[in-house]
């Protein structure tokens, strides 16, 4: 298992709707359809939230990437976009 985690800081509020929208509605199920496990959003404030990513390997995530990195570039705007990722080491549920 990979994830990628995607850390996003808008300059207001209405950017930040803009940007998990077009997660949710655009990016997101794209993805799905090309190989990613699963996603789930998280908003910390009216500025900021993250995405977690999940697939199967790395060279998933990176196909997923070059599909996604352009026009990714092109909707953030004024949002800054922080990734940190890798490997699962270890995962317990209840």
């Amino acid at each position: 298992m990979y994830a990628r985690i995607a850390e996003f800081q808008s300059t207001s509020k209405t950017n930040c709707d803009m940007i998990i929208a077009f997660f949710q509605n655009v990016m997101i199920p794209r993805n799905i359809k090309n190989g990613q496990l699963s996603a789930e959003i998280y908003r910390v404030s009216d500025t900021t939230g993250f995405v977690i990513s999940c697939f199967k390997n790395k060279n998933d995530a990176n196909k997923i990437m070059k599909i996604m990195a352009v026009e990714l570039n092109e909707v953030k705007g004024n949002t800054r976009i922080k990734l940190v990722e890798g490997e699962r080491a270890f995962r317990l549920d209840a």
